[in-house]
């Protein structure tokens, strides 16, 4: 009996804090230069980062052109840079593999 009143109470209360605040807390790292230009940013216009941020996302959720080709374009510079690295990885399996070889002999 008091379990099934606990079961209910948990439910209900469920249902209230999703009426009294349905959003999500998302915890980012940004630079600290970016950050602080960012604030600069929402100071003059009277906005706070959570506005402004939730703002950015609807427009990506909505399809916004603009936002979506930034996207490709992060995506691009991201694979530029893991392809560089991996060059680079090559490079050093190529060194250890000729030092290698060196003193074998």
């Amino acid at each position: 009996m008091q379990s099934e009143r606990k079961a209910e109470a948990q439910e209900l209360r469920k249902q209230v804090e999703h009426v009294i605040d349905p959003r999500k807390c998302v915890h980012i790292k940004l630079p600290t230069e970016l950050h602080a230009e960012m604030r600069v940013i929402g100071l003059r216009k009277k906005l706070s980062l959570q506005e402004m941020l939730s703002e950015f996302c609807q427009l990506m959720v909505d399809g916004d052109d603009y936002l979506d080709r930034r996207l490709d374009d992060l995506v691009k510079r991201k694979k530029e840079k893991k392809i560089k690295k991996l060059t680079m990885q090559d490079a050093e399996s190529i060194y250890d593999y000729i030092a290698k070889q060196g003193n074998k002999s």
